[in-house]
């Protein structure tokens, strides 16, 4: 494996040289201090970070959009749409589409990418599952299976989602907010704890994704893991009927989230066009408390959802895309606060997949070198790493774009 060499980074701030040798950076030092040796990368004053993880995507739905548009831009149309779509699925279709949208996620940064696989497409999940080997040089692909039609709203829902769990996913998923009854909803988290313990995997949860208040199932999920002592991994995505929660019950399910360990994963881009639509005005925005979560110390995560799919008509795996809509809708705009929401794609965001080692010498060669010198520029911009690393190995390279005005350079949106 070749040696490579960064000059004229950026590390927290401070002008550094990394030398990367055998898949391990064995030197970080100040620039200009050491030799260079092997292959040179400039960096050009730009920051240098963790890869990106994405901890919530769909990738057997995505680019499905155009074959079955939402015109209502509602949920339920979507997973109408989506139940179409899903029936004429093939193994090349799934693995096209969704390697595809893997290499425009990976060019953007993203070297860890965790799917839903619809456990009604037997399908699907089996292609998802096979697809985890394939990328495996470029990403880590983990797959939850998903029962997206609820688990007790029809004949073979849970025989389809028994099955997956034992076709060896990574994640046990559930819906309890689309189950017919409370009583139900609550009978599914049971469920998927119950299969998560039994084929020893983690837990990713579809929450309370919607604009009803009474919609309760973060409290009993939160519940439920420290009553059993469920020990490894569990994510509540979306959440977002906390948005409409009163905020002395909002505090308390908080407080529970914190003390269950439960991992909150807000989806920006989807949430703020999918909730609220049967709103007047003012009308609600619809993502989850970050801001609160985060304050009161409980783990958050920030995922890009869809890509083009039956229910988000936009997207194309920008990462950064969806930390700007939190910063924006979340009203975040403090420059610690950027920082922070930042700091979910580079270090939170790596909690479904174990966690990542600090940014240090002795430690993987697994980084991005961006053409941006700070998080804020970063989250601003939205521009692809000028490398993406992995393993040692560069893996991805975006030339930055050029742009003239009357014959004269102009770099866009840089001061």
């Amino acid at each position: 494996m070749t040696p490579l060499f960064i000059q004229n980074a950026r590390l927290d701030g401070l002008p550094v040289d990394i030398s990367i040798e055998n898949g391990e950076i064995t030197r970080i030092s100040p620039t200009g201090t050491i030799k260079p040796t092997g292959q040179i990368l400039d960096a050009q004053g730009g920051m240098v970070s963790r890869p990106f993880a994405d901890p919530h995507i769909h990738l057997d739905a995505v680019l499905l959009g155009a074959r079955t548009p939402n015109q209502s831009g509602t949920l339920q149309e979507g997973i109408a749409n989506w139940g179409k779509a899903r029936a004429a699925l093939t193994p090349q279709d799934v693995r096209a589409r969704a390697k595809q949208a893997i290499s425009w996620c990976v060019a953007q940064g993203t070297t860890r990418i965790r799917t839903h696989a619809d456990t009604a497409s037997k399908v699907g999940v089996e292609t998802l599952l096979a697809l985890r080997s394939e990328v495996s040089e470029i990403c880590d692909l983990q797959v939850v299976a998903f029962p997206q039609d609820g688990v007790f709203t029809g004949n073979g829902h849970e025989k389809n989602l028994r099955w997956a769990a034992a076709a060896g996913v990574d994640a046990i998923g559930a819906i309890p907010h689309h189950e017919h009854s409370r009583d139900d909803g609550e009978r599914s988290l049971v469920l998927a704890t119950e299969l998560a313990e039994e084929h020893g995997v983690a837990i990713d949860i579809h929450c309370d994704e919607t604009d009803n208040p009474d919609s309760r199932h973060l409290e009993f999920l939160c519940r439920h893991i420290l009553d059993t002592g469920f020990s490894r991994h569990v994510v509540a995505g979306h959440c977002t009927a906390m948005h409409s929660y009163p905020d002395n019950y909002a505090n308390e399910v908080i407080e529970l989230v914190v003390k269950s360990g439960v991992q909150v994963v807000a989806n920006p881009l989807d949430n703020v066009v999918l909730q609220g639509r049967h709103d007047g005005y003012p009308r609600r925005r619809g993502i989850t408390r970050v801001p609160e979560l985060l304050a009161a110390g409980a783990a958050v995560g920030c995922g890009h959802d869809s890509i083009q799919d039956p229910w988000y008509p936009l997207g194309r795996g920008a990462l950064l895309e969806a930390a700007s809509m939190l910063v924006h809708v979340a009203q975040m705009t403090r420059p610690e606060e950027v920082e922070l929401v930042f700091n979910l794609l580079v270090q939170a965001n790596h909690a479904p997949f174990g966690g990542i080692e600090a940014f240090a010498e002795q430690s993987p060669a697994d980084l991005l070198v961006h053409p941006i010198s700070n998080a804020q520029a970063a989250i601003r911009l939205a521009r692809a790493p000028r490398w993406v690393i992995r393993r040692g190995r560069i893996v991805a390279h975006t030339q930055p774009a050029q742009s003239n005005v009357m014959g004269e350079p102009v770099e866009i949106g840089s001061a």
